[in-house]
Order: C-alpha cells, then structure tokens, then sequence
C-alpha cells in the first residue's frame, strides 16, 4: 500500500528533503520576462493585424508609384544639364555679352548644341548703347557660336525701341543679328511692321527688311 501521508510530505515544500529553490535574481528576472511578454506579445499581435489590413493598399500604391516612374533614357545621364546659371559669350571685338538661363541642357551628349529654357541676355552696342534680348525658348551652339531664339522673342535698345518676332539669329564671331519672320516694333517716333531685321552690334545699325509699315506719330515731328 502506498502511504499517501509520505507522498503529499515528499512534494511539500516546507518538508525535511532539500528542494531546488530559485534564488531572488532568478525570480526577479522571471518576473520581468513574464512582465515583457505580457506587453510585447499583444502589442506584436496588433501590429500583424494592422498590417494584414493595410497590406492590399501598400501594394496598391507601390505599383501605382512604379507607373509614374519614367526610366531614363539610354545617353541621357551623359547630357550636360544646369539650372539657374549665366553664361558669356564673346564676339570678335572681345564684347562680352552676358546670359541667363532658367535651364541649360544639351540637345545630345557631346553635340555642341544646348537647349536654353528662357533665356534673357544683355547685347551691348556701340557709344554705350545696349540690347536686350529674351525668349522662352533659345538653342546656342558652341562650335560657331550661333544663338538662336524661338518663341515670343523680345528686344529692347536703350534708345527706347522695343522689336517683337518670333525668331532671331545671333552671329557673334560676326558682331550681327537677324531674322526672316515677321517683325513688329514700337518706339518714340511710333510704330513698325516689317518681314526681317539685321543689326550690327559693330556700328550699332538696325536695318528692317522686305516690305515695311511705318505708322509715325504727329508729335515725333514737333520741335520741342
């Protein structure tokens, strides 16, 4: 017969046999361990949640962003590109005419040729006379020096004219200007229309070309 008197004394703790007993620290570290996996687990629990239910709209917008990239081009990491800058051209009597631009790109790598985003420069002329010029849209090639300018391009003299086209050549090597599409122009004595202009930054001498319009004010004939 078994004496259950003696079982329930050999699993008592308070009996006489030695029993393992932690110490102070190993209780205390359970207790932290017991502590943490109380928080950390239902915390970790509702993180998995959340993202189970934001998962469909994370990889919605990942693939919507992937979309919009647009993968650069094969060369285009080679073009010459920069914003905000000013640049100087020199003609052939060591004029300096100064630039701006909004934007510098070249048209292709190594092409000589760069795309100006509104482009605005001082020209300066002879006696201290000056122009300026502005576009929208400029190309400037470097081998020959050529600008050309595009769009609703605006010149402006000292002396108080303003000149309208939509296309203008620069030649400095050669200290001249030009263009063959239609010019308007406004000044003191009044206003003009004409189908080309040339200028020489030289002898500071504005030419109107092919057929002209000239509508001149009353008072531009008056003495003063």
């Amino acid at each position: 017969m078994v004496d259950i008197k003696k079982l329930d004394t050999y699993f008592n703790a308070d009996s006489e046999i030695p029993a393992a007993r932690p110490d102070k620290k190993q209780v205390n570290r359970h207790t932290r361990i017991v502590r943490f996996a109380k928080l950390f687990l239902p915390s970790l629990a509702a993180i998995l949640v959340g993202l189970l239910l934001l998962f469909p709209t994370i990889h919605k917008d990942v693939r919507d962003f992937k979309l919009d990239i647009t993968r650069p081009k094969k060369g285009e990491l080679e073009k010459l590109h920069v914003e905000d800058t000013v640049f100087y051209i020199t003609d052939k009597n060591n004029k300096v005419n100064n630039f701006i631009a909004q934007n510098i790109d070249e048209t292709e790598p190594g092409s000589k040729l760069i795309k100006l985003t509104k482009p605005e420069g001082i020209i300066p002329l002879e006696n201290g006379e000056w122009n300026t010029v502005k576009a929208p849209l400029g190309f400037f090639n470097q081998k020959n020096n050529l600008l050309r300018l595009d769009d609703d391009v605006e010149m402006f003299y000292s002396a108080g004219m303003a000149v309208h086209t939509t296309e203008a050549f620069f030649d400095f090597p050669n200290s001249k200007g030009y263009g063959s599409k239609p010019v308007s122009a406004q000044g003191v004595f009044g206003n003009l229309k004409a189908e080309g202009f040339e200028f020489s930054t030289a002898d500071d001498i504005l030419v109107f070309t092919g057929h002209s319009d000239i509508t001149i004010k009353e008072e531009s004939f008056e003495k003063e």
